[in-house]
């Protein structure tokens, strides 16, 4: 296949910073595409451009891109990384590549007439040695919300990053129904007991106490009135580097405590005594492999221990955090790696090793709806959006909703 033309340009997130848009055409065939940005990232991201630069870059490889004839993704995908030359996509950026790289996909799946996440269902279980043994056991992720927003994603409130809540059902329309029931409860408790209701980036709310066990305590208790208590878990993404000082080998826990690594341990159990989580994303720095097996050994019987900074979709990472014991789960973001590709590859190594994988969104969100075809496509436990209000985040929820009810 060869495409017929490209299009870059420069839109919007949804912290009104500057992002990247690509359009493809091929046989009168038209797909868009748009990539995310984190504010809370792990040391070992590939390198996002920007804006501006990634589109200058881009005048210089389009006509590489228009000229030559692609069989795959994968060949798209391998071109690209090569023009780039470097470990960490720095040259033309993992916010260009993987703009590109989702367009093409998205081109791919029209030009051959199947839904996107059957062909991303398609190129994962190409990648897998021996596929017939492939089950899709979760056709459809679990949806993670996140209702109370802290850390970098707040303007105060917890250090711990994200309070989210997990509707216990398979059924993503139901799940959605739960959930907003459940906000709109949440939402009067906290403008009944607060002077105002303010939202985080990613459409949760912000609580004004310096407590890591206040918004917990919250969730329980709205819970526990509405008698959702068989139906709804939650869940932690504590994002630790955010609070780590590493002059002092200390997490600051709170505005006026600073504790060590095995009295942050102690904080996590004594929280899943009190509210048994489901799961507890990087609940230490990105480099303390063996905290993470700490925990993991104390609690992840039942509860998922699951990396992001520590991970960083790299399969390298993953292979050190296996060695160590470190983990059951990893989010994935496609952001982290810069492409479908090696995104698909992450997520095969995950299977093969048999590690739940959630797909995630970040901080500073598009309309783009790629990642919930990829949940669907790549069977993948979970899906993280945000809150369910803010239309960045609803699009993907949505999404796989509608391919629910196809």
């Amino acid at each position: 296949m060869q495409i017929d033309d490209i299009q870059l340009k420069i839109i919007k997130d949804s912290r009104g910073n500057d992002t990247l848009e690509a359009i493809m055409r091929e046989q009168g065939v038209e797909v868009s595409s748009s990539v995310p940005q984190g504010k809370s990232r792990g040391g070992d991201e590939v390198v996002f451009l920007d804006a501006q630069l990634a589109l200058e870059r881009f005048k210089v490889i389009k006509p590489f891109l228009t000229q030559k004839n692609f069989d795959t993704l994968e060949d798209f995908d391998e071109m690209l990384i090569k023009m780039d030359g470097t470990s960490n996509k720095s040259f033309l950026g993992g916010n260009l590549i993987l703009v590109l790289s989702q367009c093409f996909a998205k081109l791919l799946s029209r030009l051959q007439k199947i839904p996107l996440w059957e062909f991303l269902r398609n190129e994962l279980t190409y990648l897998i040695p021996d596929s017939s043994k492939f089950v899709c056991y979760d056709p459809y992720p679990y949806f993670f919300f996140n209702l109370i927003n802290g850390g970098k994603h707040a303007l105060y409130g917890s250090k711990f990053q994200e309070y989210l809540v997990v509707p216990r059902e398979e059924n993503p329309n139901k799940s959605l129904e739960i959930i907003k029931t459940f906000f709109f409860h949440l939402k009067n408790y906290v403008s009944s007991r607060y002077s105002e209701i303010k939202y985080g980036d990613e459409g949760g709310l912000m609580i004004p106490e310096d407590s890591y066990e206040r918004p917990l305590e919250i969730l329980s208790e709205v819970r526990n009135k509405l008698g959702f208590d068989n139906l709804l878990s939650f869940s932690l993404d504590v994002a630790a580097n955010s609070f780590f000082d590493r002059d002092t080998n200390t997490y600051q826990i709170t505005n006026n405590k600073k504790i060590s690594n095995l009295e942050l341990l102690s904080v996590y159990e004594d929280l899943n005594n009190k509210f048994q989580l489901l799961s507890i994303e990087d609940p230490f720095e990105e480099k303390d492999f063996e905290s993470f097996k700490l925990l993991k050994d104390k609690i992840g019987k039942n509860t998922i221990i699951v990396g992001d900074d520590l991970t960083t979709t790299n399969i390298s990472n993953i292979k050190k955090a296996l060695e160590n014991d470190s983990i059951s789960g990893l989010i994935i973001k496609t952001s982290q790696i810069g492409s479908v590709t090696e995104t698909l590859k992450v997520i095969a190594f995950a299977y093969q090793n048999n590690l739940k994988t959630i797909i995630s969104h970040r901080s500073a969100e598009t309309n783009d709806d790629f990642i919930a075809d990829l949940a669907v496509g790549s069977c993948s436990w979970g899906l993280k959006s945000g809150a369910p209000e803010p239309k960045e985040r609803m699009v993907k929820y949505n999404r796989v909703i509608t391919i629910f009810n196809q």
